[in-house]
C-alpha cells in the first residue's frame, strides 16, 4: 500500500520491547501462571519458584513493558494479563515449534529408514 507510512524506529525499539519482555523461561512460567487468574506475588513465586526478588524483577519489566498489569490491595500486589496477545504470540511459536519438530521427526524416520535398506 502506498499510502501505508513507513514505521518508525521508535514502532520498532516499541515492538522490541514487547518481545523482550517475553523472551525469558521464567517471564513465559509467569505468563502462563496468569492465563487465566490474577495473582499475587507469593502466589506467583509458589508456581515459578526462583526468588522473590527474580521474580520481582521480572514481573516489573513485564508490566512496564504492557504484557502485565497490577493493583495494591492491602499489602498485596496482584498481577494480571493486561494484553492477551502475549498468549497469541506464545501460541504462534509452540505451533510453528510442533511444526519443525514434526519436519525433522518425518526427516529422521526417512534416513532411518533409507539406511535399514542399504544395509545388507
Amino acid at each position: 500500500d502506498p499510502m501505508k507510512p513507513e514505521p518508525t524506529d521508535d514502532f520498532y525499539e516499541r515492538i522490541a520491547e514487547r518481545l523482550k519482555a517475553l523472551a525469558e523461561p521464567t517471564r513465559l512460567k509467569i505468563l502462563h501462571a496468569l492465563e487465566d487468574q490474577e495473582l499475587c506475588v507469593s502466589d506467583i513465586l509458589t508456581v515459578v519458584g526462583g526468588s522473590q526478588a527474580n521474580v520481582s524483577k521480572h514481573l516489573s519489566k513485564m508490566r512496564a513493558s504492557g504484557v502485565l498489569a497490577s493493583r495494591r490491595e492491602g499489602t498485596s500486589i496482584f498481577y494480571r494479563v493486561a494484553d492477551p496477545a502475549a498468549f497469541t504470540i506464545c501460541r504462534t511459536v509452540c505451533d510453528a515449534l510442533e511444526q519443525r519438530a514434526a519436519s525433522e521427526h518425518q526427516l529422521l524416520k526417512s534416513v532411518a529408514q533409507a539406511a535399514r535398506k542399504a544395509t545388507p
